[in-house]
């Protein structure tokens, strides 16, 4: 499987993105529920791998309906 030039930007995109959840939510978790390694745990094994396959997906979609040169 290929991926190309908008595939990979998408995916390099969900990763700033995963990242940016990534602080926000350690900057306002509920400290009575949870705890700041739990939160980043989550977020790393889930939240990260999560937002790359979806910006893949949106990337890859961009390069099926304007073409792969369209960036």
């Amino acid at each position: 499987m290929r991926f190309g030039k908008p595939a990979l930007m998408g995916a390099g995109l969900g990763f700033l993105m995963g990242i940016a959840f990534l602080v926000i939510s350690l900057v306002q978790f509920d400290e009575t529920v949870t705890n700041a390694k739990d939160v980043a745990l989550v977020s790393l094994l889930f939240g990260i791998p999560f937002s790359v396959l979806i910006g893949l997906g949106i990337g890859w979609a961009w390069g099926k309906f304007f073409g792969q040169n369209s960036l």
